[in-house]
């Protein structure tokens, strides 16, 4: 493979053997030996390797996958549970053989997958540093010379003495996690492991992290935290069911990622009556697609069964603009129509800074603002008022038109997804001290006794 690809992969699948019965795990492969001493072609050999089929399924855990990643990308995987995402990185690392395809890797891998993976229980925490040093290769004397500073990353005190099988979730991943960065490894593979962690402490894997793309290791980060990803990562890929669906920018991946959820048992129930809400102004229309900021939009997708069809931010004396000041109030209008009956419409916003951080999302489910049922041809224009109260900076708008789950708030069937929509811009123009610090202003009070 050329010299700037580390890990190439064709057309790679994985398959596992599910068998029918337990006799069928052992009677199975006794009758496909038995047909294998007839000639290929002859009846007997026919009918028992048919036989012996009836005794299993084969499970592909990963279905002819193919992509290539070169030395210093930071690549997030994503996909929702049993895409394949743990199998690949398995495969990857060496843990796991493909059924077919293949599979190059041209550097030194350090995994951190199942937590305690590589540990040995019965060991303490500082023979398990030397242990696992040995497993990447390194001798003895170079892990000595690095287990100060993997003690000191890890932060562990004196458990690093004490038997790993007596540590928590949160001290195996510290460890392991110190371990894993400290061999300056060619390819670093994270999954989900860092989910378990104190919040300071996974603060200081993702700096280190950071610095270790810096120098120009690769990165491969699986996690369900699409915010992670798009701030990590400068490339994305998607799964779902085994089959690599997409393969691009990490907003694009995610914005995909959100549209894979299965059509709800509302959406499937039929029609809805009509909503009993006012037609929009035609006036009103007209003026909000002469201002409709959707065709800059950055990645789009979804069936538009519920569709976006205009939006517009506007600032407190109604005129159009991206640019406001610290502590103003910005309206967001959208303006959405229904291609199908929709039983539950959502709608909602997303600013995402310039690191791709998810600063605030909410809609109308979140401000408990009901929406009537639609009928397919009807449209609903909404204006939503949010006050600028995040740091001087510039920020990115997304928009989402959706169908609720009737038992879950919280679940929905995404039918338009609109991503990468702005600059917006907060600034401070005005004199003296700024009204806060950070990345968003919190409620405060302060009282003199």
């Amino acid at each position: 493979m050329p010299g700037d690809v580390i890990i190439s992969v064709k057309n790679v699948s994985k398959a596992y053997r599910i068998w029918s019965s337990p006799s069928a795990r052992l009677g199975s492969p006794l009758t496909a030996a038995t047909a294998a001493l007839f000639p290929r072609s002859s009846a007997p050999h026919l009918a028992l390797t048919a036989r012996a089929a009836r005794g299993y399924r084969d499970f592909h855990a990963l279905d002819d996958v193919s992509f290539e990643i070169r030395r210093g990308e930071a690549t997030g995987i994503i996909g929702r549970n049993g895409s394949g995402k743990s199998t690949l990185l398995q495969l990857i690392a060496g843990t796991l053989a493909v059924t077919s395809g293949s599979l190059q890797v041209n550097g030194r891998v350090s995994a951190l997958l199942e937590l305690g993976s590589g540990f040995n229980p019965e060991f303490t925490g500082r023979e398990n540093v030397f242990l696992n040093g040995s497993i990447y290769g390194l001798s003895r004397a170079e892990m000595a010379r690095r287990f100060d500073e993997i003690a000191a990353f890890a932060d562990i005190g004196d458990f690093i003495e004490q038997p790993v099988k007596t540590y928590s979730s949160g001290m195996m991943m510290r460890l392991a996690f110190a371990v894993a960065v400290s061999v300056q490894p060619d390819i670093l593979i994270v999954d989900e492991a860092l989910s378990v962690g104190d919040v300071f402490f996974t603060q200081k894997c993702f700096q280190r992290i950071r610095e270790i793309v810096h120098r120009g290791a690769t990165l491969i980060f699986v996690s369900h935290d699409t915010g992670s990803v798009q701030n990590l990562c400068d490339r994305g890929l998607l799964l779902s069911q085994g089959k690599l669906v997409h393969d691009g920018a990490p907003e694009d991946c995610v914005s995909r990622y959100f549209n894979l959820h299965q059509p709800t048992a509302a959406s499937a129930a039929g029609p809805v009556a009509a909503g009993r809400h006012a037609p929009v102004a035609t006036e009103l229309r007209a003026a909000l697609l002469a201002a409709n900021i959707l065709p800059a939009a950055k990645s789009r997708h979804g069936d538009r069964k519920l569709e976006l069809i205009a939006a517009v931010v506007l600032d407190g004396h109604g005129a159009a603009t991206w640019d406001f000041e610290l502590l103003h109030r910005a309206t967001i209008r959208v303006l959405f129509k229904a291609h199908a009956p929709i039983a539950l419409p959502s709608v909602g916003l997303q600013l995402h800074d310039r690191m791709g951080n998810l600063l605030f999302a909410a809609g109308n489910s979140q401000l408990r603002f009901p929406l009537p049922p639609l009928a397919a041809g009807e449209e609903i224009m909404l204006d939503f008022r949010v006050t600028l109260t995040a740091q001087a900076g510039l920020y990115t708008l997304s928009l989402d038109a959706a169908e609720a789950d009737p038992t879950d708030p919280n679940v929905g069937t995404f039918h338009d997804r609109v991503g990468g929509l702005g600059p917006l811009s907060i600034a401070h123009h005005a004199a003296g001290v700024l009204p806060f610090y950070g990345a968003a202003q919190l409620p405060l009070e302060i009282s003199y006794a």
